[in-house]
């Protein structure tokens, strides 16, 4: 009876540690992989881009993907951004900006007040998500204002690129490309936006 007991015991025991055990959840940044930049001065124009403004259906923790080319979404539970999508392209934008600017006289600064730059950058994001082992795609609206508020530039960015996997980290790096992509479109344009070199 006491063999038995224990037994019992020690059944419960291994069920009750597998119950406490969950699925730890995988964390992902956006990334630019850019060489970090330096300078020994900062030109007197400067310009800052804004929060981005992202759909709701984006704007959580977890990543979200397509099934197929349909409109049903998956938002995946133990897969989430490490840092608010929002954060994550405002920050990479930032990142890939920064060189080209610097080299055609535009400081861009770190996030902060809007009104103490010269140019502000705005994006609205309409779309960021993919369907695993075929694409991921970026629609971005964007608006460059001077300091008084005067629209000087609109435009749309959409693009798509090859989603080779099922694995968060494949879709993830797609869309970290398109952003990064984005950016650098960004970069060609603004400079003959802002008074610099095009």
């Amino acid at each position: 009876m006491q063999r038995r007991i224990l037994y019992t015991f020690l059944a419960l025991t291994v069920l009750l540690a597998a119950c406490g055990r969950s699925t730890p959840t995988n964390y992902y940044l956006l990334e630019s992989r850019l060489a970090p930049v330096s300078a020994d001065s900062l030109p007197s124009k400067s310009l800052r881009v804004a929060p981005v403004n992202v759909p709701e259906y984006l704007d959580r923790d977890g990543i979200v993907s397509r099934v197929g080319e349909s409109t049903q979404l998956i938002v995946a539970q133990f897969h989430s951004w490490g840092e608010p999508l929002s954060h994550g392209v405002r920050r990479v934008t930032r990142e890939v900006l920064t060189r080209p600017m610097l080299q055609n006289g535009v400081n861009v600064l770190p996030a902060g007040d809007e009104s103490t730059a010269d140019y502000v950058l705005y994006l609205d994001i309409q779309r960021l998500d993919g369907n695993f082992e075929q694409k991921a795609v970026l629609d971005v609206r964007w608006t460059l204002r001077n300091k008084f508020n005067d629209v000087l530039a609109r435009g749309i960015f959409v693009d798509e690129e090859t989603v080779a996997g099922k694995g968060y980290d494949i879709l993830t790096a797609a869309e970290s490309r398109l952003v990064q992509k984005m950016a650098e479109h960004l970069a060609q344009r603004l400079p003959g936006l802002t008074g610099g070199k095009q």
